[in-house]
Protein backbone atom coordinates (compact mmCIF):
# COMPACT_ATOMS: atom_id res chain seq x y z
CA UNK A 1 0.00 0.00 0.00
CA UNK A 2 2.69 2.46 0.90
CA UNK A 3 4.28 2.11 -2.69
CA UNK A 4 1.24 2.38 -4.55
CA UNK A 5 0.11 5.26 -2.25
CA UNK A 6 3.40 6.97 -3.16
CA UNK A 7 3.48 6.75 -6.72
CA UNK A 8 0.05 7.85 -6.58
CA UNK A 9 1.22 11.04 -4.48
CA UNK A 10 3.88 11.61 -7.23
CA UNK A 11 2.32 11.24 -10.35
CA UNK A 12 -0.64 13.53 -8.86
CA UNK A 13 1.76 16.00 -7.74
CA UNK A 14 3.84 16.21 -11.17
CA UNK A 15 0.61 16.44 -12.74
CA UNK A 16 -0.13 19.42 -10.67
CA UNK A 17 2.52 21.72 -11.15
CA UNK A 18 3.56 20.60 -14.45
CA UNK A 19 -0.35 22.05 -15.05
CA UNK A 20 0.72 25.56 -13.66
CA UNK A 21 4.01 25.26 -15.46
CA UNK A 22 5.54 25.41 -11.97
CA UNK A 23 7.84 22.66 -13.79
CA UNK A 24 9.17 24.68 -16.58
CA UNK A 25 10.19 27.74 -14.26
CA UNK A 26 11.93 25.10 -12.24
CA UNK A 27 13.90 23.57 -15.02
CA UNK A 28 14.72 27.26 -16.44
CA UNK A 29 16.36 27.75 -12.85
CA UNK A 30 17.83 25.05 -12.17
CA UNK A 31 19.50 24.43 -15.73
CA UNK A 32 21.44 27.11 -15.37
CA UNK A 33 23.30 25.32 -13.15
CA UNK A 34 24.58 22.70 -15.74
CA UNK A 35 23.39 19.60 -18.20
CA UNK A 36 22.16 16.69 -17.31
CA UNK A 37 23.28 12.74 -18.17
CA UNK A 38 20.40 10.31 -18.84
CA UNK A 39 20.27 6.92 -17.65
CA UNK A 40 17.76 3.75 -18.30
CA UNK A 41 17.85 0.15 -17.67
CA UNK A 42 14.99 -1.55 -18.80
CA UNK A 43 12.30 0.04 -20.80
CA UNK A 44 10.04 -0.20 -24.11
CA UNK A 45 10.93 1.09 -27.37
CA UNK A 46 7.65 3.20 -26.98
CA UNK A 47 8.72 4.44 -23.92
CA UNK A 48 12.46 5.48 -24.84
CA UNK A 49 11.32 7.10 -27.78
CA UNK A 50 8.30 9.46 -26.13
CA UNK A 51 10.38 10.22 -22.88
CA UNK A 52 13.67 11.36 -25.43
CA UNK A 53 11.29 12.83 -27.79
CA UNK A 54 9.80 14.94 -24.85
CA UNK A 55 13.52 16.02 -23.63
CA UNK A 56 14.83 16.93 -27.00
CA UNK A 57 12.23 20.03 -27.20
CA UNK A 58 14.58 21.31 -24.22
CA UNK A 59 17.55 20.13 -24.51
CA UNK A 60 20.56 19.14 -27.46
CA UNK A 61 21.65 15.48 -26.66
CA UNK A 62 25.90 15.23 -26.70
CA UNK A 63 27.87 12.28 -26.82
CA UNK A 64 29.18 11.28 -22.76
CA UNK A 65 33.00 11.59 -24.28
CA UNK A 66 32.30 15.47 -25.21
CA UNK A 67 30.14 16.90 -22.39
CA UNK A 68 32.80 15.35 -20.18
CA UNK A 69 35.34 17.15 -21.98
CA UNK A 70 33.44 20.33 -21.67
CA UNK A 71 33.11 19.71 -18.10
CA UNK A 72 37.10 18.90 -17.74
CA UNK A 73 37.73 22.03 -19.58
CA UNK A 74 35.40 24.56 -17.60
CA UNK A 75 32.94 25.37 -20.66
CA UNK A 76 29.24 25.24 -19.50
CA UNK A 77 27.05 22.06 -19.93
CA UNK A 78 24.00 24.19 -19.46
CA UNK A 79 21.05 22.94 -22.32
CA UNK A 80 22.78 19.40 -22.89
CA UNK A 81 22.00 16.32 -22.07
CA UNK A 82 24.04 13.04 -22.67
CA UNK A 83 21.68 9.45 -23.04
CA UNK A 84 23.58 6.63 -21.41
CA UNK A 85 22.50 2.85 -20.69
CA UNK A 86 23.26 0.32 -17.91
CA UNK A 87 23.61 -3.41 -18.21
CA UNK A 88 23.64 -4.23 -21.43
CA UNK A 89 19.92 -5.43 -22.33
CA UNK A 90 19.79 -6.29 -26.16
CA UNK A 91 16.27 -5.51 -26.24
CA UNK A 92 16.69 -1.89 -25.14
CA UNK A 93 19.76 -1.20 -27.01
CA UNK A 94 18.83 -2.24 -29.87
CA UNK A 95 15.46 -0.03 -29.30
CA UNK A 96 17.89 2.97 -28.58
CA UNK A 97 20.66 2.13 -31.78
CA UNK A 98 17.19 2.34 -33.91
CA UNK A 99 16.51 6.16 -32.37
CA UNK A 100 19.97 7.02 -32.37
CA UNK A 101 20.18 6.61 -36.12
CA UNK A 102 16.70 8.16 -36.99
CA UNK A 103 17.84 11.34 -34.79
CA UNK A 104 21.22 11.14 -34.73
CA UNK A 105 21.30 11.47 -31.20
CA UNK A 106 24.62 9.94 -29.50
CA UNK A 107 24.21 7.42 -27.06
CA UNK A 108 26.78 5.45 -24.74
CA UNK A 109 26.48 1.95 -23.02
CA UNK A 110 27.46 0.79 -20.23
CA UNK A 111 28.67 -3.00 -20.74
CA UNK A 112 29.12 -5.56 -17.42
CA UNK A 113 31.41 -8.10 -19.64
CA UNK A 114 30.14 -11.09 -17.50
CA UNK A 115 26.64 -11.03 -18.22
CA UNK A 116 27.81 -10.69 -21.78
CA UNK A 117 30.26 -13.86 -21.91
CA UNK A 118 28.09 -16.20 -19.84
CA UNK A 119 24.28 -14.67 -21.29
CA UNK A 120 23.43 -15.72 -17.67
CA UNK A 121 20.47 -13.43 -15.93
CA UNK A 122 21.47 -10.61 -13.09
CA UNK A 123 20.46 -12.20 -9.82
CA UNK A 124 17.66 -9.02 -9.65
CA UNK A 125 15.88 -9.83 -12.96
CA UNK A 126 15.63 -13.68 -11.49
CA UNK A 127 14.54 -12.31 -7.55
CA UNK A 128 11.48 -10.00 -8.35
CA UNK A 129 9.70 -12.52 -10.80
CA UNK A 130 10.52 -15.31 -8.24
CA UNK A 131 8.96 -13.57 -5.57
CA UNK A 132 5.83 -12.57 -7.34
CA UNK A 133 5.34 -16.13 -8.34
CA UNK A 134 5.45 -17.51 -4.62
CA UNK A 135 2.91 -19.71 -3.57
CA UNK A 136 3.59 -19.78 0.47
CA UNK A 137 3.06 -16.78 2.24
CA UNK A 138 6.40 -16.39 4.49
CA UNK A 139 10.07 -17.56 3.77
CA UNK A 140 13.16 -18.06 6.07
CA UNK A 141 16.25 -18.39 4.85
CA UNK A 142 19.76 -17.57 7.10
CA UNK A 143 18.17 -15.09 9.73
CA UNK A 144 15.77 -13.86 7.63
CA UNK A 145 11.95 -14.58 8.44
CA UNK A 146 10.29 -12.77 5.52
CA UNK A 147 6.49 -12.22 4.89
CA UNK A 148 4.94 -12.79 2.05
CA UNK A 149 1.48 -12.03 2.52
CA UNK A 150 0.56 -9.46 0.39
CA UNK A 151 2.21 -7.07 -2.34
CA UNK A 152 3.03 -4.48 0.35
CA UNK A 153 5.03 -7.66 2.66
CA UNK A 154 6.42 -8.88 -1.01
CA UNK A 155 8.01 -5.21 -1.51
CA UNK A 156 9.47 -4.89 1.83
CA UNK A 157 11.01 -8.73 1.35
CA UNK A 158 12.37 -7.68 -2.18
CA UNK A 159 13.84 -4.82 -0.32
CA UNK A 160 15.70 -6.99 2.28
CA UNK A 161 16.59 -8.98 0.04
CA UNK A 162 18.30 -6.46 -2.66
CA UNK A 163 20.11 -5.32 0.16
CA UNK A 164 21.66 -8.91 1.45
CA UNK A 165 22.12 -9.41 -2.73
CA UNK A 166 24.41 -5.99 -2.79
CA UNK A 167 26.35 -6.91 0.43
CA UNK A 168 28.10 -9.82 -1.64
CA UNK A 169 31.91 -9.58 -2.43
CA UNK A 170 31.50 -12.59 -4.54
CA UNK A 171 29.31 -13.75 -7.17
CA UNK A 172 29.65 -17.87 -5.31
CA UNK A 173 27.87 -16.12 -2.75
CA UNK A 174 25.57 -14.51 -4.59
CA UNK A 175 24.87 -17.93 -6.35
CA UNK A 176 24.87 -20.11 -3.72
CA UNK A 177 21.80 -17.36 -1.83
CA UNK A 178 20.22 -17.44 -4.97
CA UNK A 179 19.82 -20.76 -5.65
CA UNK A 180 18.19 -21.04 -1.73
CA UNK A 181 16.08 -18.67 -2.65
CA UNK A 182 14.43 -20.76 -5.71
CA UNK A 183 14.16 -23.81 -3.27
CA UNK A 184 12.27 -22.16 -0.80
CA UNK A 185 10.27 -20.31 -3.47
CA UNK A 186 10.00 -22.95 -6.17
CA UNK A 187 11.20 -26.11 -4.75
CA UNK A 188 14.21 -26.68 -6.89
CA UNK A 189 17.83 -24.64 -7.15
CA UNK A 190 17.86 -24.44 -10.72
CA UNK A 191 15.78 -21.35 -12.49
CA UNK A 192 11.89 -22.42 -13.18
CA UNK A 193 12.36 -22.96 -17.25
CA UNK A 194 9.62 -20.79 -18.00
CA UNK A 195 11.14 -18.06 -16.00
CA UNK A 196 11.62 -15.30 -18.24
CA UNK A 197 13.97 -12.66 -17.68
CA UNK A 198 15.80 -10.23 -20.63
CA UNK A 199 18.72 -11.35 -22.75
CA UNK A 200 21.81 -9.09 -23.15
CA UNK A 201 23.10 -7.68 -26.58
CA UNK A 202 26.02 -10.13 -28.18
CA UNK A 203 29.54 -9.03 -28.78
CA UNK A 204 28.71 -9.76 -32.70
CA UNK A 205 26.11 -7.25 -32.46
CA UNK A 206 27.89 -4.71 -30.48
CA UNK A 207 31.06 -5.41 -33.30
CA UNK A 208 28.72 -4.00 -35.82
CA UNK A 209 27.26 -1.12 -33.74
CA UNK A 210 30.25 0.34 -32.71
CA UNK A 211 30.71 1.32 -36.45
CA UNK A 212 28.42 3.77 -35.72
CA UNK A 213 29.72 7.32 -34.59
CA UNK A 214 27.06 8.09 -32.75
CA UNK A 215 26.91 5.13 -30.57
CA UNK A 216 29.97 4.26 -27.78
CA UNK A 217 30.33 0.97 -25.50
CA UNK A 218 32.05 1.66 -22.11
CA UNK A 219 32.87 -0.06 -18.61
CA UNK A 220 30.25 -1.10 -16.33
CA UNK A 221 32.70 -3.96 -14.38
CA UNK A 222 33.07 -7.97 -14.71
CA UNK A 223 30.63 -9.07 -12.41
CA UNK A 224 28.54 -6.17 -11.38
CA UNK A 225 29.36 -6.52 -7.84
CA UNK A 226 28.85 -3.51 -5.22
CA UNK A 227 32.35 -2.43 -5.01
CA UNK A 228 32.42 -1.01 -1.79
CA UNK A 229 32.27 -4.62 -0.46
CA UNK A 230 35.75 -5.28 -2.46
CA UNK A 231 39.32 -4.88 -1.45
CA UNK A 232 41.00 -2.13 -3.60
CA UNK A 233 42.88 -4.74 -5.53
CA UNK A 234 39.72 -6.00 -6.44
CA UNK A 235 38.42 -3.21 -7.62
CA UNK A 236 41.11 -2.32 -9.40
CA UNK A 237 40.96 -5.92 -11.46
CA UNK A 238 36.67 -5.59 -11.96
CA UNK A 239 37.97 -2.01 -13.66
CA UNK A 240 40.63 -3.03 -15.34
CA UNK A 241 39.32 -6.69 -16.59
CA UNK A 242 35.91 -5.44 -17.72
CA UNK A 243 38.01 -2.52 -19.61
CA UNK A 244 39.99 -4.71 -21.45
CA UNK A 245 37.26 -6.84 -22.30
CA UNK A 246 35.28 -3.81 -24.00
CA UNK A 247 38.73 -2.81 -25.75
CA UNK A 248 39.28 -6.38 -27.33
CA UNK A 249 35.69 -6.93 -28.90
CA UNK A 250 34.81 -3.18 -29.76
CA UNK A 251 38.61 -2.10 -31.21
CA UNK A 252 38.12 1.02 -29.42
CA UNK A 253 39.48 2.97 -26.26
CA UNK A 254 37.19 2.53 -23.49
CA UNK A 255 37.34 5.84 -21.29
CA UNK A 256 34.18 5.75 -19.19
CA UNK A 257 32.81 3.66 -16.43
CA UNK A 258 29.76 3.20 -14.46
CA UNK A 259 29.73 1.99 -10.68
CA UNK A 260 27.52 -0.87 -10.51
CA UNK A 261 24.05 -0.23 -8.69
CA UNK A 262 25.32 3.57 -8.49
CA UNK A 263 24.48 4.27 -4.85
CA UNK A 264 27.19 6.48 -2.25
CA UNK A 265 26.50 2.66 -0.05
CA UNK A 266 27.65 0.40 -3.27
CA UNK A 267 30.25 2.80 -4.90
CA UNK A 268 32.37 3.43 -1.31
CA UNK A 269 35.34 5.31 -0.72
CA UNK A 270 37.93 3.57 -2.55
CA UNK A 271 36.48 2.92 -6.01
CA UNK A 272 36.20 6.58 -7.23
CA UNK A 273 40.11 7.35 -6.45
CA UNK A 274 40.87 4.46 -8.50
CA UNK A 275 38.01 5.33 -11.23
CA UNK A 276 40.46 8.86 -11.36
CA UNK A 277 43.37 6.94 -12.51
CA UNK A 278 42.11 4.97 -15.02
CA UNK A 279 39.26 6.20 -16.76
CA UNK A 280 38.20 10.19 -17.44
CA UNK A 281 34.80 9.83 -15.90
CA UNK A 282 32.43 7.32 -13.82
CA UNK A 283 28.93 7.79 -13.74
CA UNK A 284 26.82 6.99 -10.79
CA UNK A 285 23.31 6.77 -9.96
CA UNK A 286 23.03 10.04 -7.52
CA UNK A 287 20.34 12.64 -9.04
CA UNK A 288 21.40 15.54 -9.93
CA UNK A 289 23.20 18.12 -12.73
CA UNK A 290 26.57 18.57 -13.79
CA UNK A 291 28.44 21.86 -14.03
CA UNK A 292 31.99 23.00 -13.39
CA UNK A 293 33.56 21.52 -10.40
CA UNK A 294 31.03 18.35 -10.68
CA UNK A 295 33.24 15.45 -9.71
CA UNK A 296 34.47 13.42 -12.81
CA UNK A 297 34.78 10.59 -11.32
CA UNK A 298 31.44 10.85 -9.47
CA UNK A 299 28.93 12.33 -12.23
CA UNK A 300 25.49 12.31 -11.18
CA UNK A 301 22.63 11.37 -13.60
CA UNK A 302 18.97 11.49 -14.10
CA UNK A 303 16.93 7.97 -14.01
CA UNK A 304 14.25 7.20 -16.14
CA UNK A 305 11.96 4.43 -15.84
CA UNK A 306 9.29 2.47 -17.68
CA UNK A 307 6.52 3.74 -15.77
CA UNK A 308 7.60 7.48 -15.80
CA UNK A 309 4.78 9.75 -17.48
CA UNK A 310 5.44 12.89 -19.34
CA UNK A 311 4.43 14.81 -16.54
CA UNK A 312 6.80 12.49 -14.10
CA UNK A 313 10.10 13.04 -16.92
CA UNK A 314 8.98 16.77 -16.90
CA UNK A 315 9.39 16.93 -12.60
CA UNK A 316 12.44 14.66 -12.86
CA UNK A 317 14.37 16.73 -15.02
CA UNK A 318 13.18 20.26 -13.06
CA UNK A 319 14.01 19.13 -9.95
CA UNK A 320 17.48 18.06 -10.83
CA UNK A 321 20.18 20.40 -9.31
Amino acid sequence: MGDSYRDRTITLASQVLVGSHVTKLLDKLNSRRGGIILVFHEISHTQLAKQLAQLSEQYKYISLSEFVGRLARGKSTTGLAVITFDDGYGSVLESAAHLAGVHGWPMTFFLPTRYLDTREPYWFQELQPLLERATCDHMAIDDMHLSLIDQASRAKTLEILNRRFMSFPSTERIDELLRRVRYVLSGSEERPADLQTSEPISWERIRELVRREELSFEVHSVNHLALSCLTEEAIRGEMLESRARVEQMTGCNAEHFCYPYGGLDEIGSLAPRIARSLFRSATTMLRGRCHKGTDSAMLPRVPLYEQDSEQRVALKVSLAR
